[in-house]
Parts: structure tokens; C-alpha cells; sequence
């Protein structure tokens, strides 16, 4: 049986790579709008970063998917932010390493369903627009995320299991 320590852990790489939706995707890093890379139209590292900050709070509060969160720690919500920062600056073609499994391999057995997939999208995108992201680099890191998709979502067509059923998973 798992506790609520290990719960814990498997929330953090949950969403880890869920921007953690951001794996390395060499061929979408490859965006170029003249000779920017995506990386550098969303303002590098500086303007990644307080997206990712305000993405990953808005997670940590949201009662619909809070259950991913229980019992982080503010370390572990530090370490959650900064490997998200670094998957989106990777995926962006910036120059950070990602520090993280593949998506598949953070996801599996959580019975993330395609309802919570989208609400975790939706806190990215509102978070995109409240830093004035400009509507044609949202689309891109939206692609980006929506590629990860199959491998984030364990159960597409059904609704969210109760935290013991994905204990027992």
C-alpha cells in the first residue's frame, strides 16, 4: 500500500513531465519565426519563468486536481517548478537539460484522466495570457503540450479515481 509520503512523490513527477508537459521534442524545438526560436519569443528564461512560477501555484491550489499535490512540501513544490521551467525552456529550444522521465514513464498508473489533462492545460494557457504571451507563441507551447497527451492520460474516457483506486494501481 502506498503512503501518503510516496502519494506525494508521485504527484511531483506527475506534472513534472505533464509540462513537465515538456519532454524533449527535438522537432518541435525547431519553431522559428525569422530567426527566433520559440525560446527566445517568449522572453528566454526571464519570461518563462514567471509563467511556469504562476502555472505551477494555480496547480498546487486548484481543488479539482489538488489530490496530485498532497503533502508537497515547499521544497518539493520548488523542485516541481523548477524542472517544469526547465522541460518549457528545453521544448522552446532554449538551452536548459531536462531533469526529468519521459512523460509516459512520470504518468503512468496515476489514472490521469483527459478532464484533469485539460485543466492543467487551461491553468498553462491562463497563465500565458495574464504574462502577455502573444497569442501565436501560446499556440506553439500549447502544440507542445497537447502532443504529450497520450502519454499523460491513463484513462481518456473515464472519470477520476478516487485517491485509494490509484493507490491500489
Amino acid at each position: 500500500m502506498i503512503n501518503n509520503s510516496q502519494r506525494s512523490l508521485r504527484a511531483l513527477t506527475m506534472l513534472a513531465a505533464a509540462l513537465v508537459v515538456f519532454a524533449p521534442l527535438p522537432a518541435r524545438t525547431a519553431n522559428v519565426v525569422g530567426t527566433q526560436s520559440l525560446y527566445e519569443r517568449l522572453g528566454g528564461y526571464d519570461g518563462i519563468s514567471p509563467v511556469v512560477d504562476e502555472f505551477a501555484d494555480g496547480l498546487f491550489h486548484d481543488p479539482r486536481i489538488q489530490q496530485f499535490f498532497i503533502g508537497m512540501g515547499d521544497d518539493t513544490r520548488a523542485q516541481f517548478k523548477q524542472k517544469n521551467k526547465n522541460l518549457l525552456c528545453n521544448a522552446s529550444g532554449g538551452p536548459c537539460k531536462v531533469i526529468s522521465r519521459t512523460a509516459k514513464e512520470t504518468h503512468h498508473g496515476l489514472g490521469i484522466t483527459a478532464s484533469d489533462f485539460d485543466i492543467v492545460a487551461g491553468h498553462l494557457k491562463d497563465s500565458m495570457i495574464h504574462h502577455n504571451v502573444k497569442p501565436r507563441e501560446q499556440d506553439e507551447v500549447m502544440a507542445i503540450i497537447l502532443g504529450l497527451r497520450p502519454d499523460i492520460v491513463d484513462r481518456p474516457g473515464e472519470a477520476r479515481l478516487s485517491r485509494e483506486a490509484v493507490a491500489q494501481r
